[in-house]
């Protein structure tokens, strides 16, 4: 059998797959290309009779165009009131979301197939997981894939990792899965609130 994605993200999206109910709240917070958001509607909102809902993030105004695109072309209509597409920094989620959110996901690095200096960065990442954290609803998760094969991307995990390991085990049970025997392979961490 032939895989069709990279396996970091074939275990990201089974985990959120395995981990979503069709009425619950996610927040796409680096929407990029908007794969991971078509991937969260088919779940969320797809369905017959379910309430999903998803917001959406991303600094690059090319960034949302190409996902409104994607999405239209491979979405029903009438999914479209579910889901919010937001042109600000996943470092502004609490300034605009106020509800609990069931599933939280970051795809970090840059906006492929464009400019690859505007890219993640450690400081703005750490601070929206800590917004992330109180918006998360009780049993909650946060999926993160990051790719440390470039340079500023090599330093967000390395922030990341630092950052998790601190993350209270009696609150949060996280997880981070990478290749050992692939130097700067992208890595997928999964923090679960309890």
């Amino acid at each position: 059998m032939k895989r069709q994605k990279p396996p970091h993200l074939d275990l990201s999206k089974n985990y959120w797959k395995n981990f979503l109910d069709k009425s619950d709240i996610a927040i796409d917070a680096t929407l990029g290309n908007g794969f991971d958001t078509l991937y969260l509607a088919k779940i969320l909102i797809e369905p017959a009779n379910t309430k999903g809902k998803i917001i959406c993030f991303d600094i690059q105004k090319k960034a949302i165009e190409s996902s409104k695109l994607l999405l239209k072309e491979n979405l029903k209509k009438e999914s479209f009131k579910n889901i919010s597409l937001l042109n600000k920094s996943h470092e502004d989620l609490t300034k605009h979301v106020t509800i609990k959110a069931n599933l939280i996901v970051y795809n970090l690095g840059y906006l492929p197939g464009s400019d690859k200096k505007i890219t993640t960065k450690s400081k703005t990442t750490i601070s929206s997981i800590e917004s992330a954290f109180k918006l998360l609803a009780k049993k909650g998760a946060i999926s993160i894939i990051s790719y440390p094969g470039h340079f500023e991307g090599e330093k967000e995990e390395i922030a990341l990792i630092e950052y998790l390991k601190k993350i209270d085990k009696k609150e949060y049970n996280v997880l981070h899965f990478r290749w050992l025997n692939k130097e700067k392979a992208p890595s997928f961490f999964w923090i679960e609130k309890k």
